[in-house]
């Protein structure tokens, strides 16, 4: 086809067979236009690296350092924190820029967990008894495990997640997540735990 024909008399210097490479990239895979072009590939990668402008050089300095910091920053940093980190290391960039290069390396900023309140109390209702009496000093495992309930963002919408925490080793026992708020969501998790622990009794759960 097209690219057979160009390969003849249309193509006579190295040049001008790299840029017609450079040209159709996204057509044609290299390997196959270095074979039929009969040159090779990494004279057509040392040609690209030679044939950079200032601005694509610039551009790759500045992605650089974006990774950096955003990496830096436990991967929570958009633009505008990244943009503004630049700026104190004395770079002269537009915030636009610094988003259009973020989002030509796929760098986006992690989405913290939200930890919020999500029970209500009911004053008219006697509390529960306190069993635990904020004494957190325990002696040995699965003796006195707690939950909590938190929901994170995703690209999907909100995800609902309980955990069971053994309180003698700190380590998540149980866990369980559903797309909505639900009653037995603390329940799902907590036999989880009792299954996976092979409990019996003697077991506190806060």
């Amino acid at each position: 086809g097209y690219l057979k024909k160009s390969s003849g008399h249309l193509l006579k210097s190295k040049r001008m067979r790299f840029e017609f490479m450079k040209q159709y990239r996204q057509e044609f895979s290299i390997e196959k236009m270095a074979k039929i072009l009969n040159v090779s590939r990494s004279g057509y990668y040392d040609f690209l690296e030679k044939g950079k402008s200032k601005r694509e050089i610039e551009n790759e300095r500045l992605k650089k350092k974006i990774k950096n910091i955003h990496e830096s920053n436990r991967k929570v940093y958009g633009s505008p924190r990244v943009y503004n980190e630049l700026k104190k290391q004395g770079e002269r960039c537009s915030r636009r820029r610094v988003a259009k290069l973020m989002r030509e390396e796929g760098i986006q900023a992690k989405m913290r967990k939200k930890w919020k309140k999500t029970t209500c109390v009911d004053n008219r209702m006697e509390p529960s008894a306190n069993y635990l009496d904020q004494n957190f000093i325990i002696e040995e495992p699965n003796k006195v495990w707690v939950s909590d309930i938190t929901y994170i963002w995703t690209e999907e919408g909100w995800l609902y997640v309980s955990i069971v925490m053994d309180l003698f080793s700190r380590k998540i026992v149980g866990l369980s997540m559903g797309e909505r708020l639900q009653t037995d969501l603390v329940s799902k998790a907590l036999k989880q735990a009792i299954f996976c622990r092979g409990l019996k009794g003697g077991l506190m759960h806060h």
